[in-house]
């Protein structure tokens, strides 16, 4: 009997090929679809830590690299867009590959799944004959940001950072300046601003949009489209998981009491300076809490420094940029890694009270799932919108003080974490997530509204993949 195939096709960021690998691995284990996991690379070779997830996806899915664009192509300058290119230049392997996935009768092409970047291959599902979905990995607000952007450009006079109104979306936690992305942020005559533009008006050119949140995060999620009429299905939160084995990190926390931890970690992509790396650590050492760091190298220009991922074994692994006694001082109180953290494995521990974190939607959903509140100080991307509705709206995150030139003091990194920790406003956090990761399990359960979303696509595709 044949077994109808989805071709999935993921731009070259971190954050998007984790959920991606989730939700290929439902598909083929869950929902008896056949898998092919396109994932593109900026960078060649691909780095170690963007391999390793890769490979994680387990054997009922199918994995294709495509290959980084050509070494002589002139690099874009933003990361968003290096991962456009890099998708751009495929375009012809991805037709060629799902020409021949078409030509399988045991697995009949379906479906074309793709992330927002992805998009520039819609050509591909059309000549195929196949519907276009596209798995948004980042939340519903951000998708109806999006989604509105066009009519919001043609309404606005001025730069959107020089705006005194916030954006006001349907269900939506208001918007204001500081708040939007970074390539909202940029002058609107720029071709950064120009493609993001243009990218959110082909997001609406799919048939429908898949999205790794649920109602129960984001109660609006799919209400508000003004007429735009296209389908959009909460089936998150999709969170990697992977064996972890007999891990140090672990085996440190199984020695601390309950809910006395701090995890720290700005996720793959995030980067601070050497100055703010530094006041973080005096921070942690200020709190006298208990704290694990995942940390990394500073990098002094970008937040996004590891966007790409980095090379394992291939750069620096001193800690040399630590402020000098650090180690010392915080000995037995914390532990610092500089080497892979096992995140979820982590997060779902019980000596785990809180989480610092860049706010990253893989991260968040992370958090969520395990019940764990949140100190939020979101470094780029839509993180800064993330961080707000986390607070305002979810109410599981307290968001650290920005100071002058985004400098977050100690003092403020102390306080942050004793409100995520101590007192009333922790205890009221806690319950909030408490709550909320009870009802995400559900969410995914065999009878939980997400998982029920995904099977009523899957079934779409099926049938529309019999008909041909």
């Amino acid at each position: 009997m044949a077994r109808p195939r989805v071709l999935l096709l993921c731009s070259p960021c971190m954050g998007h090929l984790i959920p991606f690998v989730e939700l290929a691995r439902r598909l083929a284990t869950d929902h008896g679809l056949a898998a092919t996991l396109l994932f593109a690379s900026a960078t060649s070779p691909p780095s170690d830590q963007y391999l390793a997830v890769a490979a994680a996806a387990p054997d009922a899915v199918d994995l294709v690299a495509l290959p980084a664009p050509p070494p002589e192509d002139a690099l874009p300058p933003s990361a968003r867009e290096r991962a456009e290119h890099a998708v751009a230049s495929n375009v012809p392997r991805i037709r060629e590959l799902a020409r021949a996935l078409a030509a399988d009768a045991d697995a009949p092409l379906a479906a074309l799944v793709v992330d927002m970047i992805g998009v520039r291959a819609r050509g591909v599902a059309a000549e195929m004959g196949v519907p276009l979905y596209m798995f948004f990995t980042s939340p519903w607000t951000t998708l109806s940001l999006l989604l509105h952007l066009p009519g919001i450009d043609a309404a606005r006079a001025g730069e959107h950072r020089d705006a005194a109104e916030p954006i006001r979306l349907p269900g939506c936690v208001p918007i204001h300046a500081h708040e939007l992305p970074a390539s909202m942020l940029a002058d609107r005559s720029s071709s950064m601003y120009a493609g993001f533009v243009s990218m959110a008006k082909a997001m609406k050119q799919v048939d429908g949009i898949l999205v790794n949140t649920s109602r129960e995060i984001e109660p609006a999620a799919g209400d508000g489209m003004d007429g735009l009429e296209l389908p959009v299905h909460p089936v998150g939160p999709l969170v990697w998981t992977r064996p972890v084995g007999d891990h140090g990190c672990i085996r440190w926390l199984d020695q601390q009491p309950r809910g006395s931890v701090v995890y720290v970690s700005f996720g793959s992509g995030g980067t601070l300076t050497w100055q703010q790396t530094a006041e973080l650590a005096l921070g942690l050492e200020l709190s006298q809490c208990r704290f694990i760091w995942a940390v990394k190298r500073p990098h002094q220009s970008l937040a996004n420094g590891a966007f790409f991922g980095t090379q394992n074994g291939k750069e620096d692994t001193s800690l040399d940029f630590l402020p000098e006694g650090f180690m010392e001082m915080t000995r037995g109180l914390g532990l610092v890694t500089n080497s892979w953290a096992p995140q979820t494995a982590i997060l779902g521990h019980p000596s785990v009270g809180c989480f610092v974190t860049h706010c990253g939607w893989n991260s968040i959903l992370e958090s969520v799932i395990n019940g764990v509140p949140m100190v939020a100080w979101p470094l780029y991307a839509e993180q800064n919108t993330n961080a707000a509705m986390m607070e305002v709206q979810v109410g599981v995150a307290v968001r650290a003080k920005i100071g002058v030139d985004r400098f977050i003091s100690k003092e403020e990194v102390a306080s942050a974490i004793r409100r995520a920790m101590v007192g009333e406003e922790a205890k009221r956090m806690r319950k909030r997530a408490s709550e909320l990761r009870d009802k995400s399990v559900h969410d995914l359960s065999k009878d939980g509204g997400s998982t029920r979303a995904l099977a009523q696509i899957a079934d779409v595709w099926k049938c529309s993949s019999s008909r041909k």
